[in-house]
C-alpha cells in the first residue's frame, strides 16, 4: 500500500490477467517479475503466467486488503475486478479440478475449507505444535505417494500427525517457501531461509529454512531458534561443581583458548553462549563469528560469516583483532589458516572461544596437532577442552524401576561391589512424553585441563589415548563418569549412556563410583 509501482512495471501484465488472478506486478529486475500475491500456492497457475510473459516469477505475499487497494489504486475497476473474479470463480467449480492448477478448488479437511486455508492452518498448526513440544526441528518428507512430517523432540524423530493431504502436497512445500523468502520456483537448488511466528505463551519464535531436491520433491527442514529455551546460566547447563569451576577458571583466565568439543546437535551453542554471558561486561570488547547467529545477545557484537562471498571464520578472525577486542569467539575452526589466527590471538591477551567435532577432549588436542598446528603453540595457548553430550531424560510422569543385568552395568564400567547399591530407572510411557519415556534432556561434560602433565604429553608427541589417561590420573571426570552419575541420581537412563558415550574408550582405569555422590 505504501510503495509506488512505476507504470512499466504495470504495463508488463495484462490488464486481464491481472483483474482474472488478482495480481499485482510490482517490480522487475532483469528477467525476474516481482508479484504480489494473495494465494501462492496455484503452481500450475504460475507456471502458465511465467510461460506466456517470457520471464521468471518471483512471488511476494500480500494480503487481500492489499491487493484490492492496489487493484482500485493502478487500474481503478474494483467492481470489474470483482466481476472478473466471480466469472474465473464460476468457470472453475463447473469443469474438473486439477491439483496443479486449481488447488483452492480441492477443498481442505472440513469440506467447506478451501484448499488455500487448509495449507496455511496446517502449517500454522504444525510450527505451533512444534514449538509447544519443544522441537529442535521440523522435517516435511515428500514421497512418490504420500507426505512424512516429523517432529525432533529431545534429540529423537518422532511422526506428526496428522499428515497433510496428498494433493496439497506441493501447496505445502510452496507455501513454507514463499514465507521463509525462498523462491517457489527454484526446485533444483538447496536454499536457506528463515521466518518467525507468534506463539502463544512464548512469543515470537525464528525459524530457520532450509530446502533439498529429492527425487520426489524437496525435502524442508525447519530448525526451531527457542531464545526462551536457551540455558544461559551455565550452572544450570549440567556440570558438576568440580567441573564448573574449571571451566570459568579457563575462560576468565586473561588469554588462551577455550575449545568445546562434540557432535552436532550436542549443546555446544549453549556451553559456548553460556560462556559469553559470563564474559559479557561493560569493560570488555566481545565479538563473535558464527555460521550462522542463532541467538543474539545483548551487548556482544556478532557477525555471520558468509563463505559464499568468501567472508570465511579466519578473514573474520583478522578483521577481529583490529577491532580492540578482549574475547573473540569463533564458530568452529575447520582449517590450519583459522587454527592459527585463533591461537596466535590467544597468546596476545585475548580469550579465545571455539569448536571442534570429535569424540573426546583429548582427540581435539590431536586434531589441532593434525591440522599442523605447533605442538609448542597448542602447550602455550590451549586453557582446555571441554566434550558434552546431550542425554534424555527420564519422563517424571511415567518413571519406574529398572532391572539392568549386574553384568551389563559391570560392562558399562561400575565396579561389582556397587551394583545393587542404588536405583536405576526408565520411563514407562505416557501421554506427557508422547510414550518415549524421556522428557526434556541434560548435559553430560569431560572437562580436560591443559596442565603441566598434559603439556608435557603433547610436547613428547603422544597420543589422544595417552592425554585422556594422563588427564584422569590428575582427575577428569570422562563423559562415561559423567553419564553415571546422571543415572544414579535417576535423571537419566543406562540406553542414553550407552548412547552418549558409547565411543569413551577403556582407558585402563575403572569408573570410581565414589564420585557418583560428589555434586
Amino acid at each position: 500500500d505504501k510503495i509506488e509501482i512505476d507504470p512499466s512495471i504495470l504495463a508488463s501484465m495484462p490488464k486481464d490477467m491481472v483483474l482474472q488472478h488478482r495480481i499485482i506486478p510490482i517490480n522487475r529486475i532483469t528477467n525476474n517479475l516481482i508479484l504480489a500475491v494473495g494465494d501462492p500456492t496455484n503452481l500450475g497457475l504460475f507456471d502458465a503466467i511465467s510461460a506466456k510473459l517470457g520471464v521468471k516469477l518471483r512471488l511476494k505475499l500480500a494480503s487481500d486488503l492489499s491487493i484490492q487497494n492496489a487493484l482500485n489504486r493502478y487500474y481503478g475497476a474494483s467492481d470489474e475486478a470483482a466481476k472478473i473474479a466471480a466469472q474465473q470463480k464460476s468457470t472453475q467449480q463447473s469443469r474438473p479440478t486439477s491439483r496443479s492448477t486449481s488447488i483452492s478448488a480441492a477443498g481442505g479437511g472440513g469440506g467447506n475449507e478451501s484448499g488455500e486455508s487448509y495449507v496455511i492452518s496446517y502449517i500454522e498448526k504444525l510450527m505451533l505444535t512444534a514449538a509447544q513440544r519443544r522441537a529442535s526441528d521440523i522435517h516435511i518428507e515428500p514421497f512418490e505417494a504420500n507426505m512424512r512430517i516429523r517432529l525432533r523432540v529431545d534429540g529423537s524423530l518422532l511422526e506428526y500427525k496428522p499428515t497433510p493431504r496428498f494433493e496439497f502436497r506441493d501447496a505445502i512445500l510452496s507455501r513454507v517457501k514463499l514465507i521463509s523468502g525462498l523462491d517457489i520456483f527454484e526446485k533444483r537448488l538447496p536454499q536457506d531461509g528463515n521466518t518467525k511466528l507468534d506463539i502463544p505463551g512464548l512469543g515470537k519464535m525464528d525459524f530457520r529454512v532450509s530446502s533439498l531436491p529429492s527425487v520426489w520433491g524437496e525435502k524442508i527442514v525447519l530448525r526451531l531458534l527457542d531464545k526462551s529455551n536457551l540455558q544461559l546460566d551455565m550452572t544450570q547447563l549440567g556440570f558438576d561443581s568440580e567441573q564448573l569451576d574449571q571451566f570459568k577458571d579457563c575462560i576468565l583466565k586473561p588469554f588462551g583458548m577455550v575449545i568445546v568439543t562434540g557432535p552436532t546437535g550436542s549443546g555446544k551453542t549453549t556451553t559456548l553462549y553460556s560462556a559469553l554471558n559470563e564474559l559479557n561486561r561493560i569493560t570488555d570488547n566481545v565479538v563473535t563469528a558464527e555460521d550462522p547467529v542463532e541467538f543474539t545477545i545483548p551487548g556482544i557484537c556478532q557477525v555471520n560469516v558468509k563463505p559464499d562471498i568468501e567472508f570465511t571464520f579466519s578473514k573474520a578472525l583478522k578483521a577481529f583483532l583490529r577491532q580492540d577486542p578482549d574475547v573473540i569467539m569463533v564458530g568452529e575452526i575447520r582449517d590450519l589458516e583459522t587454527g592459527e589466527i585463533a591461537m596466535k590471538a590467544a597468546l596476545t591477551g585475548h580469550i579465545v572461544l571455539s569448536t571442534l567435532h570429535t569424540n573426546n577432549a583429548a582427540e581435539s588436542i590431536e586434531r589441532l596437532r593434525n591440522m599442523g598446528i605447533d605442538r609448542f603453540t597448542i602447550v602455550s595457548a590451549l586453557n582446555c577442552v571441554v566434550a558434552q553430550r546431550l542425554v534424555r531424560k527420564i519422563c517424571n510422569e511415567c518413571r519406574i524401576e529398572d532391572n539392568v543385568p549386574p553384568e551389563k552395568q559391570i560392562a558399562l564400567g561400575l565396579p561389582e561391589k556397587y551394583v545393587g547399591k542404588f536405583k536405576i530407572y526408565r520411563g514407562a510411557g505416557c501421554d506427557v512424553c508422547n510414550n518415549t519415556g524421556y522428557k526434556g534432556r541434560a548435559a553430560i561434560y569431560e572437562v580436560l585441563v591443559v596442565n603441566e602433565p598434559v603439556k608435557r604429553a603433547i610436547v613428547d608427541g603422544l597420543t589422544a589415548l595417552d592425554f585422556k589417561r594422563i588427564a584422569m590420573a590428575n582427575g577428569m571426570q570422562t563423559l562415561r563418569q559423567s553419564a553415571w552419575k546422571k543415572v544414579y541420581r535417576g535423571i537419566s537412563t543406562i540406553d542414553e549412556l550407552v548412547e552418549a558415550s558409547g565411543s569413551d574408550e577403556d582407558t585402563r582405569q575403572p569408573n570410581r563410583p565414589e564420585n557418583l555422590r560428589s555434586a
